[in-house]
């Protein structure tokens, strides 16, 4: 669950719409009820989210996207990253523990 009010979080999820619509978001960290470091948000404790299927023709949306993010009316930091730059061990906690925000959950393994 995220740590955010519901206005917080419907300017979080429209932002997201406008401008990368086709991705999977995940939002971790002190933000993220769940999160299995630290002890929950802060007033002022940032949001990370993490990309998933982010591609060269998404450059100038996420340029756009950390822009509309900073000129909005969250009292906090949103800090953008894609999901590929993430370490394999960090990325991996973001699948386990993350708040989805948008996009079809990642692909199950198939069952042997």
């Amino acid at each position: 669950m995220l740590e955010a009010t519901p206005a917080q979080r419907t300017q979080i999820l429209t932002l997201l719409q406008r401008r990368v619509p086709h991705l999977r978001v995940l939002a971790f960290g002190s933000r993220v009820a769940q999160w299995p470091f630290g002890n929950g948000a802060k007033p002022y404790s940032d949001l990370d989210i993490a990309l998933w299927g982010v591609t060269r023709a998404d450059d100038l949306a996420l340029a756009h996207l950390r822009a509309d993010f900073e000129e909005s009316a969250l009292p906090w930091r949103v800090d953008v990253c894609d999901a590929d730059d993430l370490s394999p061990a960090l990325r991996d906690l973001v699948q386990a523990h993350g708040t989805q925000l948008q996009g079809l959950p990642a692909e199950q393994p198939a069952a042997a």
